[in-house]
């Protein structure tokens, strides 16, 4: 009996274990699904239905603090969708970025692989906007998470160099004017430039009426450097003469080939009548050994005829008989004999070697002179040489100025270091030194962003948008014990405007004048307190981080 009441109990708890796991399930399972709702309502809810079609250059405008995405093009809002931006510890930077890469289909190099659909980079270091898990904060190892159906409708609506500006709080770009903002030059009239009949006939007579009108020669035409004075300041002059200058460059190009291929075999000839002359001058040489052998061999036997000379006037002395006598005259005039032979081949010898010796300077002047020809020709070589190299690096930074000439500019304006920067399509384009009002006052993170013409085509329109606000920190003591507050503004410092920020920076005329032939719409400023930041490299346009 009492196991069968053991077994009973045993069943009964079983039984309530199971129910109570049950249960647990059952409302761990409802708070999985609600929340998993939940997360879905709040992404599809939050994604605006009021896309229109865009005009345009767009800004993308993120807010950490608000968690979103809003899209703007030069009428205003066009949509927006919630985001999920860094969690603590892989913050989201703030700043102004511009989309550097697009990917349909991309993994993440430095977590595990992770799928990043319809991604869109913005820093080199990692962080891109692509669809992901929106739990309603901030939880991305630093990138901006989208809802994926918005982050197909983004992908599809931007292009590389789209402006992307990450702040805290909401910012909204909003129209702006000012006399003191950059301005194009005005549009001018493409026909009074297109080439005629005239300036080919011109041209082929050695007196190009388009060169005189454009001022282009191999020693002006190069990579960016502004129009040259005496041209109509237009966009339109500008496109001519830039089309000019690459006609002319390839002009100079296929002259400075040609005179380059003709010096090369013309210091080919005298590199080989070089060669001639100098056998022609070694071929003497085994002949001026052997006269100097022939030399040596008879003086040294002239020598030796003299002391058998000097041998036999001794000998002769002690002579006494006449026949002794007799033969010791023979003796004698063989000596002489031999004597008078010697120096006869010396003099012979002698004869020759000058007459060798005057042979030798003819052919030693004529490899000097050959030499002397073929250095000359060597240097007009090396000299053809690099100008052919230098006007085909002219005509490839002409060609990819000309090419790039419609893409909009970023201009820099740094009071950190006083500095303006542009570039255009990646490139560096123009730095110059600058000068700041009251430069102690801070001055924020302020852009303002071309979006168009305006109706005459002499200006353009623009938005502008105060994408951070400097605040200055506390400082420590040397020691690192004692810290000093300073104050978050002063009363007399203008404040953080977009208006301010550009009645302070002060640009050169010259400067200007050559901003003016590069700004178009979709350009943009940004004057800044920061300096230009680490992310800018090659590949990217002007980033400012802002944290």
């Amino acid at each position: 009996m009492r196991r069968a009441s053991e077994l009973n109990f045993a069943k009964r708890s079983l039984s309530h274990i199971a129910i109570a796991v049950l249960a647990v399930f059952s409302v761990g399972l409802m708070t999985t699904t609600a929340d998993a709702a939940k997360r879905r309502s709040y992404s599809k809810k939050s994604i605006s239905k009021k896309q229109r079609n865009t005009e345009g250059p767009l800004t993308l405008m993120v807010s950490l603090k608000k968690q979103r995405v809003v899209v703007f093009d030069k009428h205003g809002k066009v949509t927006s969708a919630p985001i999920s931006s860094g969690a603590r510890g892989h913050r989201t930077p703030t700043g102004v970025f511009t989309i550097l890469q697009k990917r349909r289909k991309h993994y993440s190099n430095l977590y595990n692989s992770a799928p990043m659909p319809n991604m869109q980079r913005i820093t080199w270091s990692g962080v891109a906007l692509h669809a992901g898990n929106l739990p309603g904060y901030p939880a991305s190892h630093g990138c901006i998470r989208l809802p994926y159906s918005f982050s197909k409708t983004l992908f599809s609506l931007t292009e590389l160099g789209t402006r992307v500006i990450v702040t805290h709080g909401p910012e909204v770009p909003t129209p702006f004017s000012s006399a003191k903002l950059l301005k194009p030059l005005p549009p001018g009239d493409p026909s009074a430039y297109i080439e005629t009949s005239e300036d080919r006939n011109a041209e082929k007579k050695g007196a190009s009426a388009a060169d005189m009108l454009f001022g282009v020669a191999p020693a002006n035409a190069s990579e960016f450097v502004g129009l040259p004075t005496g041209i109509e300041r237009t966009r339109a002059a500008l496109d001519a003469y830039r089309r000019r200058e690459i006609d002319l460059l390839d002009k100079n190009i296929q002259k400075a080939d040609e005179t380059h291929k003709s010096t090369a075999e013309e210091l080919k000839t005298a590199n080989e009548e070089l060669r001639e002359v100098y056998k022609a001058e070694a071929l003497l040489k085994p002949e001026a050994g052997k006269i100097e052998q022939r030399l040596r061999t008879a003086q040294n036997a002239l020598a030796a005829s003299e002391r058998n000379f000097r041998d036999f006037i001794l000998k002769a002395s002690a002579i006494t008989s006449s026949e002794d006598r007799a033969k010791a005259s023979l003796e004698e005039d063989a000596l002489e004999a031999e004597a008078l032979r010697y120096a006869n081949d010396i003099d012979l010898a002698k004869a020759d070697k000058a007459a060798l010796g005057k042979l030798i300077a003819e052919r030693h002047a004529a490899v000097e002179k050959a030499k002397g020809r073929r250095d000359e020709l060597k240097e007009r070589y090396v000299a053809a040489q690099k100008l052919l190299l230098n006007l085909r690096k002219q005509h490839k930074e002409a060609k990819k100025a000309y090419e790039r000439r419609q893409r909009p500019i970023t201009i820099l304006l740094s009071k950190h270091n006083n500095k303006l920067y542009v570039r255009q399509g990646y490139d560096p384009v123009l730095t110059a030194d600058i000068e700041f009002d009251n430069p102690e006052a801070p001055l924020g993170t302020q852009v303002f962003h071309a979006t168009e013409y305006t109706a005459d085509g002499a200006d353009l329109n623009w938005q502008a948008v105060t994408a951070a606000r400097t605040t200055l920190r506390k400082k420590r003591s040397r020691k690192g014990k004692k810290t000093r507050n300073e104050p978050i503004l002063n009363a007399s410092w203008p404040a953080q405007t977009p208006a301010n920020a550009l009645d302070r920076v002060k640009i050169p005329q010259k400067v200007a004048e050559s901003i003016a032939e590069l700004i178009k719409p979709g350009s943009a400023i940004i004057i800044t307190d920061e300096r230009k930041s680490y992310e800018t490299g090659e590949y990217t346009d002007l980033i400012v981080t802002t944290r």
